[in-house]
């Protein structure tokens, strides 16, 4: 029997009716986000470029390509489900033949990712290099990016804890002051970004030494990339149970989370494969006043130093205001500061969630449920306040109104979530005709949270 006869074994029949209804839906996906790409990519072209755009180019690359490459490695990439590792682990058919399909797929991803990427830089400093240059390295990276996160899952290196320092080098490089660049030959942005001292600073020259040197630089891309898939192929027949396995049960609850609304449990698998990681932790005594609320609050501290990717997304999106203003829309600064100052803030309240969400940790406590959110709600509100004036600091048409609003508003949308009670799917269902039948309690219930910081976003736009 050949890999391809257990690939058709295993495929599932679907009617042609169900697969044209397919392909119309990820048509009309296709065409939206391609609209929306063809807007950046006409924004970014028309764009004059700025001293420093290519040095924020070149980090926004960075960060791009290393949040990419934590993602394949999360999930495997390679995995296989339990209702096919028998077929890969025990038929008598060369392993390789049965996964190097999912493997083209994935590397052709990668490389969609890529060369799509630098549409969303352009869209925000402008067209540093060539437009085609751009798509070909950007293309190479992403199918390098993925080909070597299948190369390191064979060889069983996990290399999160640096892949998230070089996220915090990127993010630091981003906010490097102007002077210190001219060392390495750019004018430098005087008084940075914005006029603020510390904004955003540029490499003048190296849009300029990327271009003469193009050709050559996307040959020894393109070669590496190949160089890569070349690797990955072979791993991939060499790949084990325990390595196909580890991101199969990730995705079968992403899959269930995004059906069913609530990634509540998405966000339960990602604690307990975090505590895995940890493997063990060193007992801290809370010493100190006698106080419930000071104990679980410093509690919540250690909870929050135990995790470090959530004080590192709540850095990495410190720049994202700024970056916005650097790409011209103005009115749109203070609105993407409020939704970013929630994400950084959402990121601290995982003590909140988890004993709001927790009936019997709860109980166990034995504090009054108003103690125990004000006790976590405690590392938050600090994280929004710090995040939002360090933000306000260095970002142009904010106002220190705006960074206020910011932070009251982002701890309110972080509690209203945090204490939103489970989903109930029993809600009931109003048909309008044209739309069909349409869940509007669902609705209600998940817009408990998102609906208040829409509104906290067009209140920023008058501000």
């Amino acid at each position: 029997m050949s890999a391809f006869a257990v690939a058709r074994r295993l495929a599932v029949p679907v009617p042609w009716r169900f697969r044209v209804v397919r392909l119309y839906s990820r048509a009309v996906n296709f065409s939206i986000v391609g609209a929306v790409g063809y807007g950046l990519v006409s924004a970014g072209l028309t764009k004059t470029p700025q001293v420093g755009s290519a040095w924020t180019a070149l980090w926004l690359s960075v960060v791009g390509a290393v949040v990419l490459m934590k993602v394949a490695l999360a999930f495997g990439p390679v995995f296989v489900g339990a209702d096919r590792m028998f077929w890969v682990v025990s038929a008598p058919v060369s392993r390789g033949g049965l996964l190097r399909p999912r493997l083209g797929l994935l590397v052709v991803g990668g490389a969609a990712l890529g060369a799509v990427w630098p549409a969303v830089v352009f869209g925000v400093v402008g067209a540093v290099v060539p437009p085609v240059v751009a798509v070909a390295v950007g293309a190479a990276v992403g199918v390098a990016v993925v080909a070597g996160a299948v190369v390191l899952q064979r060889v069983g290196v996990a290399p999160q804890g640096w892949l998230s320092g070089l996220v915090g080098l990127a993010v630091v490089a981003l906010l490097v002051p102007a002077g210190r660049l001219e060392v390495l030959g750019s004018g430098g942005m005087p008084g940075g970004l914005g006029g603020v001292p510390g904004g955003l600073g540029g490499v003048g020259g190296w849009a300029g030494g990327f271009e003469s040197a193009g050709p050559v630089g996307v040959v020894w891309g393109v070669a590496l990339a190949l160089a890569l898939a070349v690797m990955a192929v072979v791993s991939a027949g060499r790949l084990r149970r325990s390595e196909l396995a580890a991101g199969a049960a990730l995705a079968g609850v992403a899959r269930v989370s995004v059906s069913w609304f609530d990634l509540a449990l998405l966000g339960a698998v990602l604690a307990e494969r975090r505590a895995r990681a940890l493997g063990r932790v060193k007992s801290a005594r809370l010493a100190g006043p006698r106080s419930r609320v000071v104990a679980l609050a410093w509690t919540d501290v250690l909870r929050v130093r135990r995790a470090p990717n959530a004080v590192l997304v709540w850095a990495a999106l410190l720049p994202a205001p700024a970056l916005v203003a650097l790409g011209g829309e103005e009115n749109a600064v203070a609105g993407v500061q409020v939704v970013a100052a929630f994400f950084a803030t959402d990121r601290l309240a995982a003590g909140l969630k988890a004993v709001c969400r927790s009936r019997a940790l709860r109980r166990a406590l034995g504090v009054p449920d108003r103690q125990l959110r004000l006790a976590h709600l405690v590392v938050p509100a600090v994280g929004a306040v710090v995040w939002c004036a360090a933000s306000t600091a260095f970002t142009p048409h904010v106002s220190v109104v705006n960074g206020v609003i910011s932070a009251v508003g982002a701890v309110a949308v972080a509690y209203r979530i945090a204490t939103r009670p489970p989903v109930d799917y029993g809600a009931a269902i109003v048909d309008f005709g044209l739309f069909g039948p349409t869940p509007l309690g669902l609705i209600v219930q998940l817009s408990r949270g998102p609906a208040l910081l829409a509104v906290l976003a067009v209140v920023q736009a008058f501000v």
